[in-house]
This record gives structure tokens, sequence and C-alpha cells, in this order.
């Protein structure tokens, strides 16, 4: 007997996206079903549907057929192999990932930007309008007017001037790109207390941050790209910490502190204070722990990211840790907030010269076509 199409769609989107993978593969009908939009609005309204995974990209620069890429699926607890997409024509030492995409840097003098939204899919785009401003590893915020589909609005891009240029040596610049007019345009400069800082940028509530990493600064840039300067009191026994955006929990800081601890804190709305969510069990420190610099005693060394619900990854980016990594289910409105380790990734599992990780909910038009 034939079930009625709004039950097998009821009973379909139920499923976590690993097995609606396995569903479209099944048969053309199935894959169309799918597909569909309204299958997709469907899906999204179940709460593990916004669970963010964890995308690795290990990439072997002399050996490129040695690159590997990685995502973890908290829902299963597994991880999945990704193919990696062609390259366009880039620099090697400029890919990186903001918020929930790749990107790098092309050109004779790096000024195009290469952008890869989808992480699963990877399909890169070239902006085609050159930069104003020849860049080394800036600092990249994307924006999108559907972040389901994707569909990019505007390019931020700040600080990693090339000060081989002699026409622009200001280490502030900002510019931005207007998708719709497909140009760039100079914005106001990053604040004068940026200058000269280890800065590193996150993502939250639709703001970009920008945060140094040593002291108690963050900015924001705001609507009309105009920034906002914040101070933050940053406790005795934080050595650096490093901001993090989550879709949920708001600006993060994960912090290295004195004795090998590390702490997450969050930033509350009002007032800019820092409040402890979560500090990282003892023998978990120990898979992120490395030798100091001379005389100094051993390290915990740690990268993190976060995308949609309430998960915050922390990883190894050094082959010696295995590439080691763990999640923290942060408890936001109070309670224990629990860790655990991630399962190690597929063998054989490479050693690679730069790695680049990001967190990101992942919507199911995404990986699935019509």
């Amino acid at each position: 007997m034939d079930l009625p199409l709004p039950l097998i769609e009821e009973v379909l989107a139920g499923l976590p996206l690993r097995s609606l993978l396995a569903v479209a593969a099944a048969s053309k009908g199935l894959r169309s079903l799918v597909a569909s939009p309204s299958f997709a609005t469907l899906h999204s309204r179940f709460a593990f549907a916004a669970s963010p995974w964890f995308f690795f990209f290990g990439f072997n620069l002399l050996l490129p057929h040695r690159s590997q890429a990685f995502a973890f699926d908290p829902v299963s607890f597994s991880w999945l192999r990704l193919p990696l997409s062609p390259f366009p024509p880039h620099n090697s030492s400029s890919l990186s990932s903001s918020h929930s995409s790749l990107y790098a840097l092309s050109g004779p003098m790096q000024t195009h930007l290469c952008i890869a939204p989808s992480p699963m899919k990877q399909n890169w785009q070239i902006i085609e309008a050159p930069m104003r401003i020849a860049r080394r590893n800036p600092l990249v915020g994307i924006f999108y007017h559907d972040p389901c589909k994707l569909d990019v609005a505007s390019i931020v891009v700040a600080g990693g001037v090339d000060h081989d240029d002699k026409d622009e040596e200001d280490e502030l610049a900002v510019e931005e790109y207007n998708a719709e007019k497909g140009e760039w345009e100079r914005g106001e400069a990053m604040p004068e207390a940026l200058r000269g800082k280890s800065v590193v940028a996150a993502m939250a509530g639709g703001r970009w941050y920008v945060g140094d990493r040593g002291g108690g600064v963050v900015c924001c840039r705001g609507e009309g790209g105009t920034w906002v300067e914040g101070k933050v009191e940053k406790g005795r026994e934080v050595r650096e910490w490093e901001w993090v955006g989550s879709e949920v929990a708001g600006l993060l800081a994960v912090a290295a502190c004195e004795g090998g601890r590390v702490k997450v804190y969050r930033m509350e709305e009002e007032g800019g204070r820092m409040r402890e969510v979560a500090e990282m069990p003892a023998d978990m420190r120990q898979l992120f722990q490395e030798e100091g610099e001379e005389g100094e005693a051993q390290v915990v060394r740690v990268r993190c990211c976060a995308g949609g619900g309430n998960l915050l990854y922390v990883y190894s980016d050094s082959p010696f840790k295995e590439y080691a990594a763990c999640a923290c289910e942060m408890a936001i409105d109070g309670g224990t907030s629990r860790w655990y380790r991630l399962p190690p990734m597929p063998a054989p599992l490479h050693r690679f010269d730069r790695v680049s990780c990001l967190s990101a909910s992942v919507p199911l038009p995404s990986c699935i076509n019509s």
C-alpha cells in the first residue's frame, strides 16, 4: 500500500543528515523529494538539524594529493571523509577559514579573494574585482543574505596589509566587497587600540568582532561600517585568549591560563563583562600539552571554533598531537558544561603543512542538489 507523500516527508524529515544522504542516494525519486525546498524547511525544524559539524582540512603543499578533508557529525558521533574540490590558482600560504567558510588570496599582488562558502561542497568562487590593497593573511568576514542558501551579501577584509606595498602601510586598513555592486570600497579603519596587536576575528549574532589575543580589547564593526571599541577585564591568570563567535552563545573567549588550565568565557551583552561558562578537564588538557619555550614548563596550546548550537570545538593543529580534538557542550544559562573527546579521524591520516578548521551547521540544500 502506497503511503501518502506528506507522511513520507514527515518520517524522512526526522532523520539526521547522514541518514538523509543515504536516502537521497537510493533513487532519483527520493533524491528529488529530499532536495525540494519544502522538505528542507520541514527538516530544519528538528533540533538536531542545527547541531554544528566540525570540519578539518589538512593541506600538503608539496604533495597536494596527500591533502585530506573530514567532517565530524555530532549526532552520529562519526567522521565523514570529504572529497577535496579543485582549488583555483591561489597563494597556498593564505589558505584559511572564516567562521563557516574557506578563503584564500590569489593574483600576482594577492589582491583577489577566493571563497568557498560551503565546507561540504567547497565550490570555490573567485571575486573578480581586485581589492584595493595588497594583503597577506588578512582577517575576513563573510555576510549572507540567506545563510541557508549561502547567498553572499558582503565581505569585509581587515588587516594583513602587505608592507612591501609602498603606497599603503596602514595595518588597520579595512575594505568591504558589495556583492550587488561587484566592487570593493574602503571602510573605516580598525581602532588604534588594535595597532601592533596579534588579533583574531569572530562572527556572532550577525556582528563581526576583532579582538586582541593578549589583552583586553575587543572591537565590534556595526551597521554602516563603524567600529565600537570595548574594554574587557582580563583575569590575572589568563595568559592569552582566542575570540570565537557562536550563533547561540554569542561572543566567547577561550583562555589559556596559568598552570595549563583552559577556560571558556562568554561576554555578557550588558556591560561587556566576561563570565566563565566552562573549564577543560585535566585529563583532556593532556591531549594538547606541548613543550614550552626554553626554561618554560609544558604549556597547553589549543585552537578553537564554534558555529550554531551550543557546541564549541577545541583542536590541535600539530601532527605530534595527532590533530587531537574535543568538544564542549556549553551550559550557557547555568549548569555544568559537558566535555568529550572526538574519535580519531579515519585512517590513514597524513601529516600536513597547513591545517584549517571550522564549525558550521549544515543546511540540507548545501549537500543535496535536485
